[in-house]
């Protein structure tokens, strides 16, 4: 006979998004996985569905929850280009549990969905820590949500890219969030310049910093300088460094997220605030 179900036992054994199945309940888990997923008895398999969605009251609604299979990275060793989501595919991070620290791999495809009845039958091994938990969500949903800008401008600036990231790690604990405007997403014949805006938001705290009218200052002459090399395949015409309480929703609408915000995450910062696309 069927388990009735029961949301009320989901939110008491404290499900929630970034929490690791156990052993009996990964076996479960496990029947349900596509064959193209390789599994192991040390993976780590992590809910990845929103808290709203593990605990709905109705199972008609959410019959399911997604599951996230993260694989132990045993000779201790990360990649860099695969840490704070940088990686749009692949994912690494280091957890601190119990005396040592867990480095873990994972990627974007071995996830699958399970019964989210299954919940109901024990409590989570453990919880990711909110940071990482947030960085996994946010490297989830970029898969679907990430910019898309057009090739030719890409080509007419993308072997500086290490530099523009330099530039950003040189100021990460100032920026939060970097964002470009684009005068056309279209495709542009060589002698056609693409015009550029850019925006940095600044976390509010600053506000009063001694240092702050001096950073900004210092931010827009680095930003500017970067992007003045590529003309006149490349215009930028402005550059904006504002706090996030001087920037509205009506201001940010126009731009979309220029993709280096790892670099907020690589420190103690707050994550990175949600992504708001066209």
């Amino acid at each position: 006979m069927a388990q009735e179900f029961d949301s009320e036992t989901i939110t008491e054994r404290g499900w929630r998004q970034g929490a690791i199945l156990g052993d009996a309940l990964a076996m479960s888990a496990s029947k349900h996985a596509p064959q193209t997923v390789g599994l192991d008895s040390a993976d780590w398999l992590v809910l990845t569905s929103h808290d709203c969605d593990i605990v709905n009251g109705s199972i008609e609604k959410e019959p399911f929850v997604e599951i996230l299979r993260m694989s132990v990275v045993t000779d201790g060793k990360v990649d860099q280009p695969k840490l704070w989501g940088r990686n749009p595919r692949t994912l690494q991070l280091t957890i601190e549990a119990r005396e040592t620290p867990v480095f873990l791999s994972c990627n974007v495809h071995d996830r699958w969905t399970i019964p989210r009845t299954l919940l109901m039958q024990d409590s989570p091994a453990r919880t990711i820590p909110e940071k990482e938990r947030r960085l996994i969500a946010e490297w989830l949903a970029k898969r679907y949500i990430r910019a898309a800008f057009p090739t030719a401008f890409d080509q007419r600036w993308r072997s500086k890219q290490k530099q523009w990231q330099y530039l950003l790690q040189k100021h990460s604990c100032w920026i939060q969030g970097v964002y470009l405007r684009l005068n056309t997403l279209h495709e542009l014949p060589e002698d056609e310049p693409y015009k550029c805006h850019l925006m940095l938001a600044v976390p509010h705290m600053h506000q009063g910093d001694m240092k702050w009218t001096r950073q900004r200052a210092a931010i827009e002459d680095d930003v500017q300088s970067f992007w003045d090399q590529f003309e006149p395949g490349v215009q930028c015409a402005e550059v904006e460094v504002l706090r996030t309480d001087e920037i509205t929703l009506a201001d940010i609408e126009p731009y979309q997220r220029f993709d280096a915000d790892w670099v907020s995450f690589e420190d103690d910062t707050a994550v990175t605030p949600l992504i708001i696309e066209n």
